[in-house]
């Protein structure tokens, strides 16, 4: 089992290799051009939504609330684990306008918002999202300069009007404070504490 054999075995391989590099572009094209463009429509979906997380965090740390409630359909929800949400785009931008404004927790400014490993689902013009978040605010003991003074998860319903990607409900899930227990924060670092009300 030597030369002749080995040849025989190599040619068939890159043979079989050569066939399938001609049918693969031709199966795509066998699914029809259709698939193909709902699949960049979804692509293209899926980066609408993600600006549309981006533009939450940046109008808010601009203080851009008109701009902020834009991001918002008519007839969202807003809301957390206390108490009834907000309903209604014009409401949810006021109420975001008298939490940040007033400051009540009395943090270091400006502060910034943060999201990561966002999970969404695209159905047509609704969808569907989980986002991690957490709001960093200037801190000059912390490491680097900034500290986060909470963690939190962000249910979202989307929808898309008029071409446009939309909140139609954004509910905030708050991370439980570490316990004594748990020890304590580096040296330097904050420990992380959930917001006292669904306002960021």
């Amino acid at each position: 089992m030597n030369s002749p054999f080995k040849l025989t075995a190599v040619l068939a391989l890159v043979l079989a290799a050569s066939v399938y590099a001609l049918a693969a572009p031709t199966a795509a094209w066998a699914a029809g051009p259709d698939s193909e463009k709902a699949l960049l429509q979804k692509l293209v979906d899926h980066q609408a939504i993600e600006d549309l997380m981006t533009a939450y965090g940046m109008t808010l740390d601009h203080r851009d609330f008109p701009a902020f409630g834009r991001l918002f359909a008519e007839d969202a929800t807003y809301g957390g684990s206390r108490g009834e949400p907000t309903r209604g785009r014009a409401a949810i931008q006021a109420q975001l306008d008298k939490t940040l404004t007033s400051n009540v927790n009395h943090l270091p400014e400006p502060g910034h918002h943060v999201y990561f490993d966002p999970l969404i689902e695209i159905d047509g013009d609704h969808a569907t999202g989980q986002t991690l978040g957490a709001y960093a605010v200037p801190d000059p003991s912390a490491s680097f300069g900034w500290r986060l003074t909470f963690f939190i998860t962000y249910e979202d319903k989307f929808v898309k009007r008029e071409g446009h990607w939309l909140f139609q409900e954004r509910m905030l899930v708050a991370a439980k404070a570490p316990s004594a227990a748990q020890g304590s924060a580096p040296a330097g670092q904050a420990p992380t504490r959930a917001p006292t009300a669904p306002a960021r």
